[in-house]
């Protein structure tokens, strides 16, 4: 009895392995690297804020000093459109390059990121908005701390869209799938259809004909991986077709990205 009890729960193990050998062979490949690739981006943007906030809490209000660090910030990032410093009453003091002088002396104070990074002293990846500069971007900000005591922060800003862009477009080349990336909020931060970027999946009137596809991105932004599918256009064209869609999490910093896959199922 025991023999055929042992051998039942090693058919069970040899089974259950199998199964998740299938799902792991059939997960693309082009998904994780695109959310490695990405996540590599904004960790050395984090890596760099973090020493600077670091060494700007040495220097306190020597404005030439903190000027010259984001001009050095912004010289080394190849997707950072600006940098800036943020009094720890929120004020927009310095921001660098000299294009974006004209915002300095805003008072961002109420922004979300601000108050959940000054409130938490931990550094903070926002959703996308529309910034006082006049264009929507993502901040990624770093709380500048000497001895416990916040003397503002150091930040980073962005477009989603060009950052994804620069590293998901080489891997996806001629293939026939695409990759897009949505915030939890269900905000598009990159497609492949321009025109989609920054339209909200779960409120958009553009998407209340494709009930099933809104369904499936609240599972997508609920859970942290997985595979379903829906109808929706085929790449480059007006059919619809069921649409097959793993997608992964990239989390950064206390914010989450949904990168998407989808393929035709047929």
């Amino acid at each position: 009895m025991k023999t055929k009890q042992c051998l039942a729960l090693l058919a069970l193990i040899v089974l259950t392995n199998a199964c998740g050998n299938v799902k792991e062979a059939e997960f693309p490949t082009a998904l994780t690297s695109a959310v490695t690739a990405v996540s590599a981006s904004l960790d050395s943007l984090s890596n760099s804020l973090n020493a600077a906030a670091t060494g700007l809490a040495q220097v306190g209000a020597d404005t030439a000093m903190v000027r010259s660090e984001l001009q050095r910030l912004y010289n080394e990032c190849s997707f950072g459109t600006e940098f800036v410093f943020t009094t720890p009453e929120g004020i927009l003091q310095l921001i660098e390059p000299a294009a974006y002088y004209p915002s300095q002396g805003s008072d961002i104070s109420q922004q979300a990121h601000i108050i959940k990074s000054f409130e938490t002293k931990l550094p903070v990846l926002s959703d996308v908005f529309s910034v006082v500069e006049g264009y929507q971007a993502v901040v990624q900000i770093h709380p500048i701390m000497a001895e416990d005591q916040l003397l503002g922060g150091v930040s980073g800003l962005f477009s989603p869209a060009y950052l994804i862009a620069r590293n998901v477009v080489p891997i996806i080349g001629d293939e026939p799938f695409e990759i897009w990336v949505m915030e939890k909020t269900g905000v598009v931060l990159y497609n492949a259809d321009a025109s989609e970027i920054g339209l909200n999946v779960f409120t958009d009137p553009r998407y209340d004909q494709f009930p099933k596809m809104k369904l499936a991105c609240e599972k997508i932004a609920g859970e942290p991986s997985g595979k379903t599918s829906f109808p929706y256009y085929e790449t480059g064209s007006d059919k619809i077709v069921d649409r097959k869609v793993f997608w992964e999490t990239l989390t950064q910093e206390g914010n989450e990205w949904k990168f998407i896959w989808s393929g035709s199922s047929e």
